[in-house]
């Protein structure tokens, strides 16, 4: 699996976007599909899909194999992925410093400050974009059914006193 990939085409990596590049140096440096998110301000998802495409254009199937046909292709020489970094307090969500209360107590426990600690990203998804065409198609789609089956019920009603 760490085996060394030769570059194959430089059409390989001339087919990456910009962006499918970014996301691969920052996933060399070893840092999560979250943290790359972060940095460049888009979703854990979008991340995945950038790289899943990436993998795709240079026929690799993981982030070491990507780093190393990258390097080569840059370089000329195979350079390994830095290795892991020590998990430490300042990666990930630690506890946010929090202002006390008017008593001088400070408010909640260790979850309310990692929750506090999440800054941006504990907002709330804004409505709108695809989200919003989504729920008017859905009311819209509920408003036809509930037109359809009252212009129905008549006929049925009256279908059924036919029978009888």
């Amino acid at each position: 699996m760490d085996s060394h990939i030769p570059v194959k085409s430089p059409a390989l990596i001339d087919s990456l976007t910009p962006r499918e590049r970014e996301i691969l140096r920052l996933a060399a440096l070893r840092l999560g599909d979250k943290e790359i998110a972060q940095q460049l301000s888009l979703s854990p998802r979008t991340v995945q899909n950038h790289l899943h495409r990436a993998y795709e254009k240079l026929g690799v199937s993981n982030r070491i194999q990507a780093s190393r046909l990258l390097s080569d292709h840059y370089s000329g020489e195979s350079i390994t992925m830095s290795p892991p970094a020590p998990i430490t307090a300042d990666r990930g969500v630690t506890e946010a410093a929090i202002k006390p209360l008017e008593d001088g107590k400070a408010p909640g426990g260790v979850l309310y400050r990692r929750y506090a600690a999440l800054n941006e990203w504990r907002r709330p998804r804004k409505l709108g974009g695809s989200v919003l065409w989504l729920i008017l198609l859905w009311a819209l789609a509920w408003i036809v059914i509930a037109l359809v089956g009252a212009g129905l019920i008549n006929p049925v009603l009256e279908s059924i006193d036919r029978l009888r």
